[in-house]
Order: structure tokens, then C-alpha cells, then sequence
């Protein structure tokens, strides 16, 4: 139901998540300013469950998650106990750090959760939870370019896109310009599975670019939809903007 990416630029890093969605589910809220776990937050907002997919806080960490589809699936409680899981980044993006976060994380409840994968990064530490509804898995990777992709059909068959994320992103240098590229890829003749989906029951409905940086202070989110394209930037505290200049060797 998404792809999501991330790359560093020389003060700070990016992330950028299309949001694939069924054609007969009403548009999201674009982004605004809000409380998420005490804390102030950019992010979008699903009109039916009022979750979200991608939020940037002032403390300078971002999230993202995207539904997990294994094959086969497992089996799911019943609807009436099941969670929404855009829920999970308002339960957890209170988190002053990654470590927070992930705590957090594994406190969630896990067993009335449908299979999905969190990503949270500060742009030094990206952290990927796992669920799939067994045991939940946790990674962790470091600074560089990164690549994830879910999709409703099976998320084994949207990983065709990984290689063409190698080939756009990180063979062009990773600059901002090669990520945006990649998001607005399509493949004439498979456009099912691209990057910028587009099939009859299901299209590639919004971009949400997030940029945090230690030179401007601040975390800007720009969301194109078909309503246009809107932008929004959110300062970082303090404590946080300190940390980011010094893990980028310019505080």
C-alpha cells in the first residue's frame, strides 16, 4: 500500500511516502499541526479512522508505517477487537527519542494489530518494527539510503521496485531530485506494480516528503495530493537541533 525512502542530505535527512489507497476511499486531511502523544506533530490524517501513515515531531524523529501483506496471511481477530493501525504512530509519537519510541512500540497491543511495518528515523538511527501477527521483529540500520514497499496484491511482488530504488537513488548519488524521481515512477506496461501505482480498484493517491534539518531548525512536510500541494514546516526543540548538528559534524 505504499513505498517509502529515505536518504541523508549534508544537514539532516529525507523521507518521502506515496500512500497507496483504494479509489472508493475518500482523500485524507492534508497535514496540519497537532498533539500526538503530548507532542507537537506535522502529519496528514485518514478521515475514517482519524490514524495516520506519517507524522514528523518536534523532536526531530519521523514515522511511517505501512500495512504488511505476508503470504499466506495469517489470521486476524475479530473486526469488532481489531485495532486501526493508524493509530500506531499516535501512540507512539510521544517519544523524545528512537529508543522511545521503540519501547513504545513493543508495548503496543500487538495482538489486535493487522501485519505491519513501523519505520522511525532521527536520520542517524532508522529503526524497522515488524509484525506479523507471531513475534514482533525489530532492526535497526544506520545513515544511507533505504527502500521499503507494501502492497495489497502481496508485498513479495512489489519488491521489483527495490532494484529500480538501487538504479534512480543510490547509483545517482541519493540527492533529493533522484528520490523524487523515483516516487513519480511508473512503468508504462506494469504500472500495477510501480512505484506511482495505478490499477483499477487502487492508485497511488499521495506524496508526503518530510525534511529535517539542523540548519533551518526545522522538520518541513510537503504533501501533493489531487487538491494541490501544500507545505508546512514545524521547529525542532532545542535539545533536538543540538543533536542533529552534531551528528552531522556542524554543531
Amino acid at each position: 500500500m505504499c513505498t517509502v525512502t529515505i536518504i541523508t542530505t549534508p544537514d539532516g535527512f529525507r523521507l518521502v511516502t506515496n500512500r497507496d489507497e483504494r479509489r472508493t476511499r475518500p482523500l485524507a486531511i492534508a497535514p496540519t499541526l497537532r498533539s500526538l502523544g503530548g507532542r507537537p506533530a506535522l502529519s496528514p490524517t485518514d478521515p475514517l479512522g482519524g490514524g495516520t501513515w506519517v507524522a514528523a515531531t518536534d523532536a526531530g524523529l519521523v514515522y511511517t508505517v505501512l500495512n504488511g501483506n505476508p503470504s499466506p496471511m495469517p489470521a486476524l481477530p475479530a473486526r469488532e477487537l481489531l485495532v486501526s493501525r493508524g493509530l500506531i504512530i499516535p501512540r507512539i509519537a510521544g517519544a523524545s527519542t528512537i529508543a522511545e519510541a521503540i519501547n513504545l512500540t513493543e508495548n503496543l497491543p500487538l495482538e489486535r494489530l493487522a501485519p505491519f511495518r513501523l519505520i522511525a528515523t532521527d536520520g542517524r538511527t532508522t529503526v524497522e518494527a515488524w509484525w506479523a501477527r507471531e513475534t514482533l521483529s525489530l532492526s535497526r540500520r544506520g545513515a544511507g539510503p533505504s527502500c521499503w514497499a507494501s502492497s495489497g496484491l502481496g508485498d513479495a511482488l512489489v519488491q521489483v521496485r527495490l532494484p529500480l530504488f538501487r538504479e534512480l537513488v543510490v547509483d545517482a548519488g541519493a540527492t533529493p531530485d533522484a528520490q523524487d524521481a523515483f516516487h513519480r515512477h511508473q512503468w508504462p506496461d506494469n504500472t500495477r506494480l510501480s512505484v506511482r501505482m495505478d490499477r483499477e480498484d487502487a492508485r497511488t493517491v499521495s506524496r508526503t516528503t518530510v525534511e529535517v534539518s539542523s540548519r533551518t531548525r526545522e522538520a518541513l512536510v510537503r504533501y501533493e495530493d489531487d487538491q494541490g500541494v501544500r507545505t508546512l514546516a514545524l521547529p525542532l526543540r532545542a535539545h533536538e537541533q543540538a543533536a542533529h548538528r552534531a551528528a552531522r559534524g556542524n554543531g
